[in-house]
């Protein structure tokens, strides 16, 4: 009896510590990359779409913020398919986007997306999280695979020479494997798609901007 009670005590106690530590790590995600960062880069995404892009892929929608914020800026009618691999972020978008049928979330490593499954994209979106791939150059082969003619991909990307990325893994405990815009560059010409928009996106009330290279390009076939 003794024995149970103490059992059913320390779980109560680990899960309650664990909703704790889960909660927090979403918090400072949203605080340090959602809010700075990811947010300012879905504002400049929507000034990009059109109402032809009515199916868009988003890889590593987080928590869902940004894309929350943004979402009465889409295009009219489009469906969202928001994939991302970490389970607690999922948690807090699934509630964001509960009464939001247009966002379909899921779990999942975007090495797992087939256009068998999930079909073909006019738009597909890397949320700041490309360069967290741990293969970004086939990463790149099946995200072409999976557009349909005259699809564009949009990468929201942080781009540094400095060290300050470092300083946010410290900070967040999120490597954002940070390269320089010149290698990155020369990543995208190496595959088949071109760079048909660009622009560093910086506010000076924004300091993460100024820190950081933050980036959106619009690529095609």
């Amino acid at each position: 009896m003794i024995h149970s009670i103490a059992r059913n005590s320390f779980s109560a106690i680990y899960s309650t510590i664990k909703d704790v530590v889960d909660y927090s790590s979403t918090t400072i995600y949203d605080m340090f990359i959602s809010h700075p960062i990811t947010s300012l880069t879905y504002e400049k995404l929507c000034e990009r779409l059109t109402g032809q892009q009515q199916r868009i892929l988003d890889v590593g929608v987080g928590t869902g913020v940004p894309l929350n914020q943004a979402l009465n800026r889409f295009p009219l009618n489009c469906e969202i398919i928001a994939i991302d691999i970490n389970h607690n972020y999922l948690r807090k978008a699934n509630h964001l986007f509960k009464d939001k049928p247009q966002v379909k979330l899921y779990e999942l490593d975007f090495y797992q997306m087939n256009s068998e499954t999930f079909g073909k994209f006019d738009t597909i979106v890397f949320s700041s999280s490309f360069l967290l791939l741990n293969q970004p150059k086939e990463a790149l082969q099946l995200a072409i695979s999976l557009l349909k003619p005259g699809g564009k991909i949009y990468f929201m990307i942080t781009l540094s020479d400095s060290h300050f990325g470092d300083t946010l893994k410290y900070i967040t405990s999120i490597d954002l494997h940070l390269q320089s815009e010149n290698q990155f560059e020369q990543m995208i010409d190496q595959s088949q798609l071109k760079i048909n928009y660009k622009q560093r996106l910086q506010k000076v009330t924004n300091i993460a901007t100024l820190l950081f290279k933050v980036f959106i390009y619009e690529t095609k076939i």
